[in-house]
């Protein structure tokens, strides 16, 4: 059967991993995708490499979402830890009465290490792939805890853990009959040298200062200043700035939705490898939807800050030097943000500025600040914005 010509859908790192835990009889019986489809349609499920990985038949359809069952054509492919990747029969195999099951998404804390160390009855470590924190090093730790012990199974689950009540679905599918939540506590010995390379301090690490609000807002003026502050300081920074971005990496991209949201997911994903070698990256873009905000955020992670420079329309229609406010008025512009196109106010945005009577220098102290808050930046460093 020839399914190249169906409709595709590229799944993302989530997607590809529940769609892993349903094919595996982890999960109910139909597969969500966040796509509108018409009931009894198919798509051609790919991955990040544009594989062809299986066709959905559309079984239930919504308008921005639908379910159905999936034909495998190839399983998603791995290149590391494949000893570790098992399915849920394969664990109930193992434990055939049940286990204790502990689901971690960062290092492994001493109280369930010592729950599972204790326990008479089999234990799986299930190691979320997609936590924040390098899988590799994850999997060094759990070696190390858990290699002597031939009660303790360590599973690798390829979800984030995002959603509580999918997870624990996957664990009871596979036999667990005790589930241990994560617990906070002090580090084990034997993995504070893996923590400690893994995680460097907060100082070494890389972020993002993400600016949005409306066009002519003053989002550029205040990220060039703070770009100065945090070079002064020593970071290496790298400003994505909108307008630029749009005549280089989103050249040929117009102003629909998709457009912009595809904009705006690009402009996170530069970010997210910045932050994720260490850098800091600035974004100043408009960036109307509260959805592709979200996205960038969850590309980047823990270190995403969302600065809300909240102009109001008039001010920013009086501050505008390339007069598409005015064109728009006028019929000559389509799809403006705030004048025939929405913009959605950030609902959580760590810092809200102002910029009416609040000078340039004045908002990019209230940033350098809050990274020395959160311990980004040392309380030695004047920058001179």
């Amino acid at each position: 059967m020839d399914d190249s010509n169906l409709p595709s859908i590229q799944l993302d790192a989530d997607a590809l991993g529940e769609l892993e835990l349903y094919l595996g009889g982890a999960l109910e019986a139909l597969f969500a995708v966040n796509v509108g489809a018409a009931a009894g349609s198919s798509l051609l499920l790919r991955d990040s490499h544009n594989v062809r990985i299986g066709v959905l038949t559309v079984a239930e359809s919504g308008e921005s979402r639908c379910r159905g069952t999936v034909r495998l054509l190839q399983r998603p492919h791995h290149i590391a830890f494949m000893d570790l990747r098992r399915l849920p029969f394969d664990i109930r195999v193992w434990a055939p009465d049940g286990m204790t099951s502990a689901a971690l998404g960062g290092f492994p804390s001493v109280e369930t290490v010592t729950r599972i160390r204790t326990s008479e009855d089999r234990a799986v470590v299930h190691l979320l792939e997609l936590a924040p924190i390098d899988i590799y090093a994850r999997v060094r730790a759990a070696r190390r805890l858990f290699e002597e012990n031939p009660n303790v199974m360590i599973n690798i689950l390829p979800v984030s853990g995002r959603d509580p009540v999918m997870l624990e679905r996957v664990q009871r599918a596979c036999g667990a009959k005790e589930i241990l939540q994560e617990l906070s506590g002090p580090v084990p010995p034997e993995i504070e040298d893996i923590v400690r390379n893994t995680i460097p301090a907060k100082l070494e690490q890389g972020f993002c200062i993400w600016f949005t609000g409306l066009p002519s807002a003053g989002k550029s003026t205040i990220a060039e200043r703070v770009c100065a502050a945090l070079r002064e300081a020593g970071r290496r920074v790298t400003i994505l700035d909108g307008d630029v971005v749009r005549t280089h990496l989103s050249k040929g991209l117009g102003f629909s939705r998709e457009d912009r949201d595809t904009n705006i997911r690009r402009i996170g994903w530069v970010a997210a490898e910045i932050v994720r070698h260490g850098g800091v990256a600035i974004a100043a873009a408009v960036s109307p939807y509260q959805q592709s905000r979200d996205d960038a955020r969850h590309m980047v992670g823990a270190n995403f800050i969302l600065v809300y420079v909240a102009t109001p329309p008039e001010v920013c229609e009086i501050r505008d030097v390339k007069g598409f406010y005015a064109q728009a008025r006028a019929g000559a512009l389509q799809g403006m943000t705030g004048v025939n196109d929405p913009y959605e106010p950030p609902t959580n945005a760590q810092l809200t500025l102002q910029t009416m009577g609040t000078s340039p220098e004045e908002n990019a102290l209230r940033v350098v600040e809050y990274l020395r808050q959160q311990g980004f930046l040392t309380d030695t460093i004047v920058p001179s914005v």
